[in-house]
Formats: structure tokens, sequence, C-alpha cells
């Protein structure tokens, strides 16, 4: 019975192993080329679990082989017991490649639709960070100025705004660095207020 059964195994094994390999591979052409010249996509094959070429078939190159074959030759096999589920015509085909196209097209007109919105987007940040570089410059306040110099940096603003912005942050930074600078300053707000609140008084 041992030696039957051995036997047994080793002639399973033997049972022509082409088609399987070339559709793991995932080999279309080499699929078809078997497939024409006999091979059986009907058998069952031990070193692939008992399943059929077409199981163990990894990619659809491979798998619509066995398809378009089967169009062509219906009668030749039984398609249902090698797995094949359904046969592939040119017609299929033709429109597939036509929906794919179609597809293709609309995937490509959404990505230019998106890439105009973002540019568009794109702009109108850097119109609002020059906006707000151009107050932040007429300001004396070192914070808001570098605030408004790293956004315009961030969104792209062009050199001239930035060089403008950067070079009144450094002369806020020496003025604040400079005692006298600081108490004329100072002088300034105060006869400001007086100022003001003798027009207040006038009214």
């Amino acid at each position: 019975a041992a030696a039957a059964a051995a036997a047994a195994a080793a002639a399973a094994d033997s049972l022509p192993s082409e088609l399987h390999e070339a559709a793991s591979e995932g080999d279309g052409g080499r699929v078809f080329e078997l497939l024409d010249q006999g091979f059986d996509p009907t058998l069952r094959h031990v070193r692939y679990g008992f399943r059929t070429a077409f199981d163990v078939a990894k990619t659809k190159e491979a798998r619509n082989a066995f398809r378009r074959y089967m169009a062509l030759h219906e009668d030749q096999w039984d398609w249902q017991a090698a797995h094949v589920p359904s046969a592939l015509t040119e017609a299929d085909e033709a429109e597939r490649l036509e929906r794919e196209k179609l597809k293709a097209k609309e995937k490509k007109k959404k990505a230019e639709k998106a890439r105009k919105e973002r540019r568009k987007q794109e702009e109108s940040d850097k119109a609002d960070a020059v906006r707000a570089l151009e107050q932040a410059v007429g300001l004396d306040d070192m914070d808001v100025l570098a605030s408004a110099l790293q956004c315009a940096q961030t969104v792209g603003v062009s050199d001239e705004p930035i060089r403008v912005a950067r070079e009144r942050l450094d002369t806020l930074r020496k003025e604040a660095a400079d005692p006298d600078v600081q108490r004329r300053k100072e002088r300034e707000r105060h006869a400001a207020a007086a100022e003001a609140r003798l027009k207040r008084m006038q009214c």
C-alpha cells in the first residue's frame, strides 16, 4: 500500500506543470502559447495545492490570457472545471480599453482642476502675506514683523518685500538695543499721548 501511494504521488508530481508555472509567474503570453499547444487548464497539480493553473495566476495579464483563449476555443475544455469565469472577446477588451481611456481622461481633468485651484489658493495666500508684511513694516513691533516675515517666506513671497521687511526688522533690533533711541521713542509716545489728551479737552 505504501509503495502504491508513493507511486501515485510520484505520478501526480510528474504531471505537466508548465501552464501552472507560467500562470504563477504572471506570464500571459506564455500562458496563451501553452494553451495553444494543448496544455490542459483543468489539471489540478499536486505541487500547486491541487489548484488549476488559473487559480494560481498572479496577474491580470495571465488571467486574461485564459479568458482570451476561452473566447476563441469555448468547446475545447471544460472551462468551469478550469475555474475560468468568463470569456474575454476582442470587443470586451476594446470596451475595457475605452473605459480605461475615459477614466484616465477624467482623472487627468480632475488633477488639472485641483492644480489650478491649488495655484489660485497659493497666489491668494501670497497676496495676503504681502499685505500683512507691508502693514507690519509700518509698525514698531518686532514680534509682529518677525511673524509676518516668517509667514511670507513660508508661502513663497517674492524677494523684494522680504528684503524690505528684513531691513526694517534689523533696524528695529538695533533701535531696541540703543538706549538713546528708546528714550527718544518714549518721549515721542508721551508727547503724542499729551497731544491726544489736549485735543479731547478742546472738544
